[in-house]
């Protein structure tokens, strides 16, 4: 790893990324002190850590804050959250984008082991469709036939298992959840393996360096990541998509953002379009050294 590149991440202008570097690529445990210490900061400067009425919401508001904290590296011991997730596990769920990205952000707080948690990772194998993803539940019920699986929410599964893979935790129905992504060569059709799937606008698409995720958009290198981490990063069929993240790197081995959030909804220190992105940056470390470990 580039010693540069981690002491650029390791500064202090943003807590968060230094929380995860500290974590992810320096090998450092939760409880050692630089760690603790980087973790206060991120309470002190995070607007989700030390404003905490939106724990009383629900939704998309209640997504968003929980995996504020999660990316910037907390943990339920950091941040006073049960009454928030309380809440979350007593709604109904409908295995869509929200219900996948919200489990994801209670396992990296640390709720992986919680029964409730476990019952909904059961519930998920349980209504994983044939192709190896998922489709709301709601939606499920309407249809006569199987139907096909939503990209959106399967990439929030697949987010999901590779969260729960690095806590060495599972999610039964991993190995089709994969062969769904290589099956597309990660990010086209199936059926015009010349088109992708999510045709969005340039900076929106699962090709480009797009941070943070939301509900429909996440970028290539938390995708990488994802797949890097459940055994699938040298799989030849992702070998395009790995050669387009390192197309992104600059002199300086730094990755751009090249799309975000509205300003009105980027719930992370906002970074800027077209500039190098730690966020973006710190995820393709993540995908590369997962690759080369697996």
């Amino acid at each position: 790893m580039n010693k540069e590149i981690v002491d650029w991440l390791l500064a202090e202008d943003n807590p968060g990324v230094r929380v995860r570097t500290l974590t992810g690529l320096c090998g450092f445990a939760k409880d050692h002190e630089e760690v603790r210490s980087a973790c206060r900061v991120v309470t002190q400067t995070l607007p989700a850590a030390y404003d905490l009425s939106w724990v009383n919401l629900k939704g998309q508001v209640l997504t968003y804050n929980l995996t504020a904290l999660a990316e910037s590296g907390l943990s339920y011991t950091d941040v006073s959250i049960e009454p928030a997730v309380n809440k979350l596990l007593s709604q109904p769920f409908d295995a869509g984008c929200g219900d996948l990205m919200a489990l994801r952000a209670l396992v990296m707080l640390g709720y992986g082991n919680d029964p409730r948690v476990k019952e909904r990772l059961a519930q998920l194998r349980d209504v994983q469709l044939p192709d190896g993803g998922w489709l709301c539940l709601h939606r499920v019920r309407k249809m006569k036939k199987t139907p096909k699986s939503c990209i959106r929410a399967t990439m929030h599964g697949l987010l999901l298992a590779g969260e729960l893979k690095k806590q060495r935790l599972s999610l039964n129905g991993s190995v089709p959840l994969v062969g769904y992504f290589l099956k597309r060569r990660l990010f086209y059709r199936t059926d015009n393996p010349a088109q992708l799937v999510l045709p969005d606008y340039p900076g929106q698409r699962m090709t480009d360096v797009f941070f943070p995720i939301e509900y429909f958009r996440v970028g290539l290198p938390v995708l990488l990541d994802a797949l890097a981490v459940l055994g699938a990063g040298h799989a030849s069929e992702l070998d395009e998509a790995w050669q387009l993240l390192e197309s992104k790197r600059d002199q300086q081995d730094r990755i751009s953002l090249e799309g975000t959030l509205p300003s009105n909804r980027v719930y992370l220190p906002k970074e800027r379009v077209g500039k190098p992105s730690k966020w973006g940056t710190l995820y393709a470390c993540l995908a590369w050294e997962n690759r080369k470990n697996t």
